[in-house]
């Protein structure tokens, strides 16, 4: 028993001293891989630029490569005229890169499909740069767009992509279409040609001849020739072919100019022109021309003795700001790069940049990213987020987002997270940062429809809420708070929860027996709901729904109803639009048929609207010279400006450990995307919004798959013959038209029995074309008839159950079948316009 306790005891303590050596070793493991894990400073550029080359030699559509999966249906930066033999020429600078391959890919728009992959057999290497020839195979149409991929292979690369759109037909004249926009550019530099430009330009009260930041073709000669300015072009021109056909080109020119200053020395602005051109047999019309210039903020000279951080000359007065509660630190974002200001030791600090001091910064300086300043502490630390594509670095190539900490007192700033993404940094903009939230190492970010929370110490992602939609839920200013319907309804929810991420607190709000709510949106951190009786919603039987809300209540941060607002008079309120503190309440009222009219509208004002605006402000500020600059306004007075520093982030580190495992997708299903002036303009889930914001800025709406949906530039004339009409009763007109206009689309079923059993006109015509049916109201018919010139008839109201099918316009009439006879009618624009807008301008058609 003893020697046997004793062999027990000996085991005991093996075990023991095995289990302790095993502990430290694996400590000591622990902590070797600690502080071996694998970091990096930013590192240069690496990509090869690509761009398209003209048969006259004319260089043109500038492409970034792509080192992570894209969607290539959602860019949309170019696009490319093929030669009329298909043959297209490529240069790429190679910036010292050894280029082993070049293959390209076609796509169709349509339906993504693959049309021809094809490596390039040779290519011609000089210096650093390689040319090419795309022999395109004829197997794609004309004037049809495709999506082109250029794939190189380098040593550091095994794959980079690059994207353009081609389309093919007869010549287009590309480099004469070039050629007009550079001499214009040209014309605004050089006094002794200004002269030339008087043909083309359109002087009138409308041009704005106070700001050299954004100018236009109605603006005066002087004010597009720079007025006393006098700059320079620092730069190459870049230009950028966004739209072409025979006659019309849009394209942009870029570059950088740079001009004397009242200090004697010279200030650099990053400027792009806007041209549309069309060209006829007889003459060439110079339609728009609209020109935006950026001043470069570099800290020199730029703070006022009056506590302004002066930004100089810019298109417009936003600017991407915030300051500690102190004052003392101030955070801001001007042409890529983020910023710091501290009021005591008066020293501006670059905290992030891709630019270079190494580089040409043709890469570096691609405008295709962004900041959101999430927060800033007392002691000048400050979180941020980068998002959109990646110019160089760890993650040069991605798209992503970026989660950064910049230590004031370290002078450093140090990666936390990076989420990559597979859509183009526009449509990324437009669907991230919304809502954004650090609270200790959990970060809250809401990306496209799902609202993650993510361990930054465990890397574990969590869905907080999934299938968000537009118009079912609400989001704070600052980003900490949201708001959203429980059942993801957006006219039937009975239940709203809101979630404050900052507290990490949340309340539920439960409408009352018999009704619904809706989330209106956000005052601050004030949350804004409706309430609507079940019994007043209205469906139409076009589709569209009305929810009449018969209350507005005003919930605080601590979820304190603060304000109850009911509509006096019997009136209902449709729609909550918040600008700052203010509430403008759209309203409506009930018919005597059960339908709603649109009223007056109410506004309401938040309680601290009054009180003295405090915290970090931007203004206008105007010199002879120099005309309207852009100001920020400290919240900490200075002493003086004397002593003011510079000074540049010690270093941006990167881990290999700051990608989480995270599934996710983009969706962007019923979402409209809406191109103007060349450029991305925003998406929208309204097809009134995205119409009325793309005729506004002459563009085009498109949908997730890249299909152009409506284009402000329709044909002159349009008809649209072939619709087989049965004359029938009014009260039948809305079934019937249907039935007529998916008869004409190919669909051969019953759709009078269809909408007799309940089904709404625009459920109707999904079996036409699935989730490419529009029903809109409040659209002028005008605006419509760019449907009409796509070979879609249209549906219209003409009375309180009548309808009528637009099937045809000239300069001066509208024609449409009149349901009742089964005849076509016309009528004057001016008229047509009056008769759908005293029925609310309520259309109804599809697209292919």
């Amino acid at each position: 028993m003893k020697s046997k306790s004793k062999l027990t005891e000996s085991k005991v303590l093996i075990l023991i001293a095995a289990f302790i050596g095993t502990a430290i070793i694996t400590f000591i493991s622990m902590n070797f891989e600690a502080s071996e894990m694998y970091t990096t400073t930013m590192k240069s550029a690496t990509l090869p630029v690509v761009e398209m080359v003209a048969d006259t030699g004319i260089r043109y559509n500038q492409l970034r490569g792509y080192t992570s999966a894209v969607d290539d249906s959602l860019i949309n930066e170019s696009l490319t005229p093929l030669p009329t033999d298909k043959k297209l020429g490529i240069a790429v600078n190679t910036y010292g890169s050894q280029i082993e391959k070049i293959a390209y890919k076609v796509r169709s728009l349509t339906d993504h499909s693959l049309i021809e992959n094809t490596e390039v057999s040779s290519f011609t290497q000089s210096d650093n740069t390689v040319d090419a020839v795309l022999n395109i195979k004829n197997l794609i149409d004309d004037n049809t767009q495709y999506s082109l991929e250029i794939i190189l292979s380098t040593e550091e690369h095994e794959t980079i992509s690059y994207y353009t759109r081609i389309v093919s037909g007869a010549d287009m004249k590309l480099a004469d279409k070039v050629k007009f926009a550079k001499e214009f550019n040209s014309y605004c530099f050089n006094s002794d040609l200004s002269n030339n430009m008087l043909e083309y330009i359109e002087t009138s009260p409308e041009g704005n001849n106070t700001n050299y930041g954004k100018v236009n073709i109605n603006c005066t000669q002087s004010q597009i020739s720079w007025g006393n300015l006098k700059p320079v072009v620092e730069s190459q021109i870049k230009a950028t072919v966004k739209d072409i056909s025979n006659d019309v080109v849009i394209l942009y020119l870029e570059y950088t100019m740079g001009a004397e200053n009242e200090y004697d020395s010279y200030d650099t602005y990053h400027v792009s022109e806007y041209y549309r051109r069309r060209q006829t047999s007889t003459d060439m019309y110079l339609l728009n021309f609209e020109r935006e210039a950026n001043q470069v903020f570099d800290g020199k000279n730029d703070l006022t003795s009056s506590s302004k951080i002066n930004l100089g000359i810019h298109p417009d007065t936003d600017v991407n700001m915030m300051a500690d509660q102190t004052g003392v630190n101030t955070y801001f974002v001007n042409e890529g790069t983020l910023w710091g200001f501290n009021s005591a030791t008066k020293a501006f600090t670059n905290v992030f940049t891709f630019t270079s001091d190494e580089s040409d910064n043709v890469r570096e300086l691609y405008g295709s990213h962004n900041f959101k300043i999430m927060n800033v502490t007392d002691s000048g630390d400050c979180d941020f987020l980068v998002y959109g594509y990646m110019n160089r670095g760890e993650h040069e190539g991605n798209v992503g987002v970026s989660l950064c900490s910049y230590s004031y007192e370290q002078n450093q700033v140090v990666e936390r997270l990076f989420l990559p993404v597979d859509v183009p940094y526009e449509i990324l903009e437009d669907n991230v940062g919304a809502v954004s939230n650090l609270s200790g190492n959990d970060f809250y970010l809401l990306m496209d429809d799902t609202l993650y929370s993510i361990d930054l110490i465990s890397k574990e992602v969590m869905v907080e809420v999934s299938g968000l939609v537009d118009g079912t839920f609400a989001t704070s200013e600052n980003g900490s708070m949201i708001a959203y319907s429980t059942n993801g309804s957006m006219n039937q929810s009975p239940e709203i929860r809101v979630f404050n991420m900052e507290r990490r607190t949340d309340y539920f709000v439960k409408a009352a027996d018999g009704d619904y709510l809706k989330a209106l949106g956000f005052v601050g951190t004030d949350f804004i709901y409706g309430m609507a009786h079940q019994s007043d919603i209205l469906e139409e039987q076009s589709g569209i729904i009305t929810f009449p809300i018969y209350q507005v209540n005003i919930m605080d941060v601590d979820y304190q109803i603060i304000k109850e607002y009911t509509p006096q008079g019997g009136a209902y309120v449709s729609d909550a639009v918040v600008e700052k503190m203010r509430i403008t309440l759209s309203r409506i009222a009930k018919n005597d048929d059960g339908t709603y009219s649109s009223t007056s509208i109410d506004q309401l004002i938040n309680r601290d609207e009054n009180n003295a605006e405090e915290g970090l402000l931007s203004e206008i500020g105007t010199t002879t010279a120099r005309q309207q600059e852009l100001y920020i306004v400290l919240m900490k007075a200075i002493d003086g400006i004397d002593g003011v520093s510079l000074r540049v982030s010690r270093e941006v580190v990167f881990n290999l450990d700051t990608t989480p495992d995270m599934d996710y997708k983009f969706t962007g299903q019923n979402r409209y995307y809406v191109y103007g002036y060349g450029r991305f303009c925003g998406s929208y889930t309204s097809m009134e919004s995205a119409i009325n914001k793309a005729y506004d800025t002459y563009g085009m709406v498109m949908d997730y798959n890249g299909r152009e949906i409506w284009n402000r530039y329709k044909t002159a004339t349009a008809g649209i013959s072939g619709l087989s009409v049965t004359a029938v009763d009014s009260a039948e007109s809305l079934e019937y038209a249907v039935a007529a206009v998916a008869t004409y689309a190919g669909n051969r079923e019953d759709m009078v029995a269809l909408m007799n059993a309940g089904t709404t006109a625009k459920a109707a015509l999904e079996h036409v074309a699935k989730d490419q049916t529009i029903v809109v109201k409040g659209v002028s018919v005008e605006k419509m008839l760019s449907f009409i010139s796509a070979g879609q008839p249209v549906i219209a109201r003409d009375g309180a159950d009548s309808y009528v099918i637009i099937t045809g316009y000239d300069t001066t009439d509208i024609s449409y079948i009149d349901m009742e006879t089964g005849n076509t009618v016309s009528k004057k624009v001016a008229d047509a316009n009056k008769i759908f807008a005293l029925w609310e301008n309520v259309f109804i058609t599809y697209y292919r």
